[in-house]
């Protein structure tokens, strides 16, 4: 079970990389066009979530794999569980259906680690 589990946290970290990274750098004019922020708002919340999903990949890593507060890779997994949560929520409001089936998977995934790692 700890390899399939390393593994989902590999893949989560994978799976969050790049829109953290594009969250963080993209321009409030590219998040407008794309359709995440209305041009009259901040972009700070964006930002702050591409930090959150950084941080995330680290912690679902890095603390179980050197020992060192490994309580922060089940916490991480279950921030990921929260920001796959809001993200079904705003695609929903957006009617962006399309989205669901894999928010629905990486929330599993996440939760799946969640449960096991805190069990441990």
């Amino acid at each position: 079970m700890n390899t399939i589990l390393w593994i989902i946290q590999g893949l989560l970290s994978l799976f969050f990389i790049m829109p953290g990274f594009g969250k963080i750098t993209g321009s409030k004019e590219k998040h407008v066009a794309d359709g995440h922020l209305k041009s009259e708002s901040s972009i700070i919340p964006i930002r702050i979530l591409g930090v959150l999903e950084w941080l995330g990949c680290i912690g679902i890593i890095i603390p179980w794999l050197i020992d060192f507060a490994p309580i922060l890779t089940p916490m991480s997994a279950t921030g990921f569980c929260l920001i796959m949560i809001a993200g079904m929520v705003v695609h929903t409001k957006k009617q962006e259906y399309k989205m669901l089936p894999m928010l629905i998977v990486v929330f599993i995934l996440s939760a799946i680690v969640a449960y096991f790692r805190f069990t441990v």
